[in-house]
């Protein structure tokens, strides 16, 4: 999953968990932040924060197993396969923003103005644990409304050249583009299989939040 489909799942989550509403914007935070740090959850951070990040992990460890996932990214070209879940991630973002009618009633724009919110409440644990890099991802993801705007097509190619540049296989740069555009208009369909399994399991992740629930410390 990307920004947006993680931020829709922390937003389900908090409304299916107990005392989900008092997690919210730790959940909606750390479905970003999750992406910019690797390592151990930090103690130090507040505990909503900590388990939005908790929650952007286990989803993306329950997608990597998830058999219609896989069989998608089994389509892309044999020497794209090993980057396919990453394609598949952005191109997720793509289908939700282009089907979000049929999931929420809030509209997009709305919504990720929201999740923006959430980032700043957070501000001082994020950009205190965090890179450069993801403070001006940050600016850049508002200045753009990106939450709002995966329906436009230069937002998926943008996404795709950032991987490749991060990969160091920017020469993949056209193959890359050509297979998520035979992508774009078959895709969905598998979409929204793997994306309803994925907001079918959260419930049962809420254990996540026992930390939460139980102590402050």
């Amino acid at each position: 999953m990307n920004f947006l489909a993680h931020c829709a799942l922390a937003h389900d989550a908090s409304n299916s968990w107990p005392a989900g509403e008092d997690l919210r914007d730790g959940l909606l935070a750390g479905a970003i932040l999750a992406d910019f740090g690797k390592g151990p959850v930090s103690a130090h951070m507040p505990i909503a924060l900590q388990t939005g990040i908790r929650l952007h992990r286990r989803i993306d460890a329950f997608s990597n197993q998830q058999a219609t996932i896989r069989e998608v990214c089994a389509t892309f070209p044999a020497n794209l396969r090993r980057y396919a879940p990453i394609f598949l991630d952005i191109l997720g973002d793509y289908y939700l923003s282009k089907s979000w009618d049929l999931y929420y009633d809030e509209p997009r724009h709305l919504f990720s103005q929201r999740c923006y919110a959430a980032c700043a409440g957070f501000g001082d644990s994020l950009l205190g644990n965090s890179s450069l890099q993801l403070g001006k991802f940050l600016s850049y993801m508002r200045e753009t409304d990106l939450l709002a705007n995966y329906d436009k097509w230069q937002h998926v190619e943008r996404g795709l050249h950032s991987v490749l540049r991060r990969l160091g296989q920017e020469a993949l740069s056209q193959e890359v583009r050509e297979a998520a555009i035979a992508q774009r208009d078959t895709g969905e369909a598998a979409f929204r299989i793997y994306f309803v399994d994925l907001r079918n399991q959260l419930p049962y992740w809420s254990a996540l939040a026992t930390t939460h629930q139980g102590s402050q410390s």
